[in-house]
C-alpha cells in the first residue's frame, strides 16, 4: 500500500487514520511530520485480551542505473521510506500493514509467508516480524553494494589515472601505492563529493536501523520472559523467532559495519586528491622558484658592471679636460649625500616594513 492518501489532511485521510489507529493500536502521533520524516523507529504496546500491535520504519537509500549511461559513473537514486502495522491477538485478528515496500521486497515477503509455518503466526506476534527483517536485509544487501560498486569506481579511478600517468614517462621508480602523477591532477570534486554524501546516508540509515532491532529484539526477549509457562511448543517457537531475529540484526550490524568502512575508504580518496592537487602544486612552485632563482643570479651578475657605469656616466665626472684626463667634480659629495640616507631608508623600510603597516592599521 501506498502512503500518500495517509499523509494529506483532508477529511478522507483523517477517516482513514481513524480507522487504522482502531484496527492497528498505533498512536495518533504516528501521523505526524516527525514520524513521516523519520529515518526510522520502532513502537510497540500490549493492548486488552492479549492483543499485541506494534509500528516502525526502516528507510534506504538505494542507488539505480542510469538510463543510457554507465554505471558506476551515472545513477539517480531514490529514498525507499517503508512503514509497517502490525496486530496480533492469539485467538483473534493476526495482520500486518506494510507501506510504500518495493516491488522486492513485496516479492519477498509473499514468498516467504507462502512458505512459512503456520503455527509460528499462532504463538508468535514477531512471526510478522522476522519474514519483513529477513526482506529488509535483501533490500539493505543491494544497497550497500551498488555504493559498494561508486567507491570502488573512485578508487579504481585513480589507479587509472596513475597507468596514463605512468604511460608517459619511463621512470620506472614509481610505486602504484602512492600514485605520483606527472600531469596535472584533475580529480571530479563533484562526484567524490556527490558519493561521499550517499554513503553519509547509508551509514544512518544502518545505525538507526541497528538500534531499531535492537530494541525490538530485546522487546522480543522480554515477551518470552513474560510467557515463560507458556506451552513448550509455543516457547520453542519464540525461541526459533528469537534466534532468527538476533541472527538478522548481526546482518545489519555487518553491513554497518561495511559502510562505515567504505565511508573511510571513501573519505582516504577524497583527501588524497587534494593532497595530490597540493603536491602538484607545490612541484610547480618549486620550478617557479628555480626560474626566479636564474633570474635572480643573472641580476646578481650584471649589477655589479651596471652600477659602475651608472657612476661613471654621470655629471660628476668629466674625461673631456685637455689633458685627456679624468676630472671629479668638486659637487660629487651631494650624490652621497642622497644615496646614502636613501639605501638607509629602503633598508629600514624592508626591516620594519610589518610594524609599520600595523601601526597605519591601529589608528582609526
Amino acid at each position: 500500500m501506498e502512503s500518500k492518501r495517509l499523509q494529506k489532511n483532508d477529511e478522507r485521510a483523517s477517516l482513514l487514520h481513524s480507522k487504522l489507529q482502531e484496527f492497528y493500536g498505533m498512536p495518533s502521533e504516528i501521523w505526524s511530520d516527525v514520524h513521516w520524516e523519520s529515518n526510522g523507529f520502532f513502537g510497540c504496546g500490549d493492548m486488552s485480551m492479549g492483543r499485541h500491535a506494534t509500528w516502525f520504519r526502516f528507510l534506504v537509500k538505494q542507488l539505480f542505473e542510469k538510463e543510457g549511461k554507465p554505471f558506476p559513473e551515472h545513477y539517480i537514486y531514490d529514498w525507499y521510506k517503508m512503514g509497517f502495522f502490525s496486530t496480533w491477538s492469539q485467538s483473534g485478528i493476526k495482520s500486518i500493514l506494510c507501506l510504500d515496500c518495493p516491488k522486492d521486497l513485496v516479492f519477498s515477503i509473499r514468498k516467504s509467508l507462502d512458505a512459512a509455518n503456520n503455527y509460528f503466526f499462532l504463538a508468535d506476534p514477531y512471526s510478522f516480524h522476522q519474514v519483513i527483517v529477513r526482506g529488509i536485509v535483501d533490500v539493505f544487501d543491494k544497497s550497500i553494494w551498488t555504493l559498494r560498486d561508486v567507491v570502488r569506481q573512485v578508487e579504481k579511478a585513480g589507479s587509472e589515472n596513475l597507468a596514463a600517468a605512468n604511460a608517459s614517462t619511463s621512470n620506472s621508480a614509481i610505486f602504484p601505492q602512492n600514485r605520483p602523477s606527472v600531469r596535472r591532477p584533475e580529480p571530479d570534486y563533484d562526484h567524490l563529493h556527490e558519493a561521499a554524501r550517499h554513503v553519509f546516508h547509508c551509514t544512518e540509515t544502518l545505525v538507526v536501523t541497528t538500534q531499531l532491532l535492537e530494541r525490538m529484539v530485546l522487546r522480543h526477549r522480554d515477551r518470552m520472559m513474560m510467557l515463560s509457562n507458556a506451552p513448550e511448543e509455543e516457547l520453542a517457537c519464540m525461541r526459533q523467532i528469537q534466534d532468527h531475529l538476533g541472527c538478522y540484526q548481526g546482518m545489519i550490524y555487518a553491513f554497518r559495519c561495511r559502510s562505515e568502512a567504505m565511508q573511510s575508504r571513501h573519505q582516504n580518496e577524497i583527501s588524497l586528491a587534494f593532497n595530490t592537487v597540493a603536491q602538484y602544486h607545490s612541484k610547480v612552485a618549486v620550478v617557479d622558484a628555480a626560474a626566479m632563482r636564474v633570474i635572480a643570479a643573472l641580476t646578481v651578475v650584471f649589477l655589479p658592471a651596471t652600477f659602475v657605469a651608472a657612476i661613471f656616466s654621470m655629471s660628476f665626472f668629466n674625461n673631456d679636460g685637455s689633458d685627456g684626463g679624468w676630472k671629479l667634480s668638486s659637487e660629487f659629495w651631494i650624490y652621497w649625500a642622497f644615496a646614502v640616507p636613501l639605501t638607509v631608508m629602503t633598508l629600514a623600510g624592508l626591516l620594519l616594513g610589518n610594524r609599520i603597516l600595523k601601526f597605519f592599521s591601529m589608528i582609526p
